[in-house]
């Protein structure tokens, strides 16, 4: 039987008996935590995650300020070539003199004349 206070007796695998050559075992690294350290690692962390969220904001205000830039931009040269459309149209549907011998009709007016003078007959 072994000794109770002897608890690395009662192990009895090889690789857990210690023998007098190996000196006293070392102490568990990992069993006192340092609080401090844990402060200020935690401090750190809460740091470093507040810096990425400010630098990701303010990328992404820059990022959609830009874009809006470019969908004005893109807009307001539209709108040149809406009002040129719309002048066009509005030529289409007004009786004006072209030259001493001809006159433009509202494009309606012209398509109803060509389907009755042609009638079914395209060519």
């Amino acid at each position: 039987m072994t000794n109770p206070d002897n608890s690395h007796e009662q192990h009895t695998d090889e690789w857990f008996r210690h023998t007098a050559e190996e000196g006293v075992p070392q102490h568990e690294h990992g069993a006192h935590a340092s609080a401090r350290a844990l402060a200020i690692t935690f401090i750190a962390m809460v740091l470093g995650v507040a810096f990425t969220i400010i630098v990701l904001v303010a990328y992404f205000n820059s990022y959609n300020s830009r874009f809006k830039m470019d969908v004005q931009e893109t807009t307001s040269i539209g709108d040149e070539a809406r009002r040129m459309r719309a002048e066009a149209n509005g030529n289409l549907e007004q009786y004006r003199w072209i030259d001493h011998e001809s006159v433009q009709v509202p494009i309606d007016e012209a398509m109803k004349a060509v389907v009755a003078e042609r009638g079914n007959n395209p060519g």
